[in-house]
């Protein structure tokens, strides 16, 4: 997917050649994902990132806020190309049964084993947030961004007739987003049998809420 390249070049150029914050804030997400919240050390971060630690401490303020920064920024990555891929199957139709179609097609991506990194990375940072308020302000900013923005897209759905103007499309994607997360559960080892009736479950259920059939 060519947006997904776009996103990894511009993280790498970030992490080696950005502003000091942006080196910083990438290195603590690396950090992050290879030892988790606890490998965090704002010295070592600044060092490696040719900074001195006042630099680091301007920039987050703390420890604590480097480490609200880098996963509200985990949060907002694990969602952004799955977003963006569903818009764009969304806008693309030209017909209902077009949409319906597409937004199938989206699930299936969204759904897939090759997101299960970043399912696995939302409901980490979700665990964090539930003890950290200014890290659950930072998601439920971006959930709120999300919804909105995937509503959106589907204005001309509504004009058309293809869905309902009385259906509140950003909550259903709330919805749905909870759906995906909770997908978690099921991908600590359960049987193949199990995902295979979660992912029709969900399609039926994602599908008669968006066309009420």
């Amino acid at each position: 997917m060519k947006y997904f390249s776009r996103v990894v070049m511009d993280r790498t150029d970030r992490a080696t050649t950005g502003r000091p914050a942006d080196r910083i804030l990438e290195r603590a997400i690396e950090v992050i994902e290879a030892g988790g919240e606890v490998a965090i050390r704002t010295n070592v971060i600044a060092e490696e990132c040719g900074v001195t630690a006042p630099i680091l401490y301007r920039a987050f303020g703390n420890r604590e806020g480097l480490v609200v920064a880098a996963q509200a920024e985990r949060y907002r990555r694990a969602s952004e190309v799955a977003v963006a891929y569903l818009v764009e199957r969304v806008t693309s139709a030209g017909s209902r049964a077009e949409l319906r179609d597409n937004i199938i097609e989206a699930l299936d991506f969204i759904t897939s084993p090759e997101r299960s990194r970043n399912r696995r990375m939302r409901a980490e940072v979700i665990g964090s947030a539930v003890s950290r308020p200014a890290l659950a302000g930072h998601v439920r900013e971006i959930d709120m961004m999300h919804s909105a923005t995937v509503a959106a897209a589907y204005a001309p759905a509504v004009a058309n007739g293809w869905i309902s103007a009385d259906l509140n499309l950003e909550a259903v994607v709330l919805w749905v987003q909870g759906i995906i997360n909770g997908r978690t559960q099921i991908e600590f080892g359960a049987a193949g049998t199990v995902a295979t009736e979660w992912d029709r479950l969900t399609k039926t259920a994602v599908l008669a809420a968006l066309f009420d059939d």
